[in-house]
């Protein structure tokens, strides 16, 4: 499946001129905002800026786009990441097969809960248009001047498994239930690295173009007309950011209220 996204080329350049201007910001400074990647990746494969200075300065907003897209990504998948890990708990103490009903009324209200915020945290993974997350995008997809390769983490999917209408009501099913989840982790987690590992390489032709000193004059007043611009990328992913991370406190919160729950007195 191939993507494309285009920026303006007025709104590109100063993408980038923000980048390598901003008070007390060194090159390649953007990289931390997204997760240490676990494996190291050739940055030339995965970018291609031939075709001297005029196609690298047309190219920058691209990837500044591409930047945002794997950044939403990484945090959405940290997030389910983080959800699966509590509802394995909640399976783990349901399979107890002692548990009272209220007990286990309250683990599984828990676990219904992320589930539902999985869901919620897929849907809303994607910047304009495109989720690297939700299955959509299959492997390897073009997108801008970069190449990111898209993973399905739906519930019911390849890599989770476990289906939006489990539950935690019967001790056996919660034993399965946690076995599975383990695994899920797992593969999340590999599929987040590598996303990051992709980000973090075109963070680096971030970080290289604008050491070459490219002239970014020209074009810097044009309005902005067309698809995706660069600076309106950052703007989306930093707006899902946010959205996740308040759902996520607010999730961590249920699920605090669920084990408390284990050691209350009938």
């Amino acid at each position: 499946m191939s993507i494309s996204i285009q920026g303006s080329t007025a709104a590109q350049l100063a993408m980038l001129e923000s980048l390598t201007t901003q008070p007390g910001t060194t090159a390649g400074a953007g990289a931390t905002s997204l997760l240490d990647a676990t494996s190291s990746q050739n940055a030339a494969s995965i970018v291609d800026v031939s075709g001297g200075s005029p196609a690298v300065s047309g190219v920058s907003g691209g990837l500044a786009t591409a930047a945002s897209i794997a950044d939403v990504a990484v945090a959405a998948g940290t997030s389910i990441e983080g959800l699966l890990a509590q509802m394995r708990q909640d399976a783990v103490s349901a399979s107890d097969p002692s548990l009272d009903s209220d007990s286990r009324a309250a683990l599984n209200s828990g676990f219904q809960a992320n589930l539902a915020q999985i869901q919620k945290t897929i849907a809303s993974a994607g910047v304009g248009g495109v989720n690297l997350i939700d299955g959509s995008v299959n492997g390897q997809a073009n997108v801008s001047a970069a190449t990111l390769t898209g993973v399905n983490l739906s519930l019911g999917g390849p890599l989770v498994g476990l289906g939006a209408g489990a539950t935690l009501d019967d001790p056996s099913d919660a034993s399965a239930i946690a076995s599975q989840l383990g695994q899920a982790i797992d593969n999340v987690g590999q599929a987040v690295d590598q996303i990051s590992a992709q980000g973090q390489a075109i963070e680096n032709h971030l970080s290289v173009i604008s050491q070459a000193g490219l002239s970014l004059s020209s074009g810097i007043g044009a309005s902005a007309n067309g698809g995706l611009d660069a600076d309106g990328a950052r703007l989306a992913a930093l707006q899902v950011q946010q959205q996740l991370s308040l759902s996520g406190a607010s999730i961590a919160g249920q699920s605090s209220n669920a084990i408390l729950s284990l050691f209350q007195t009938n």
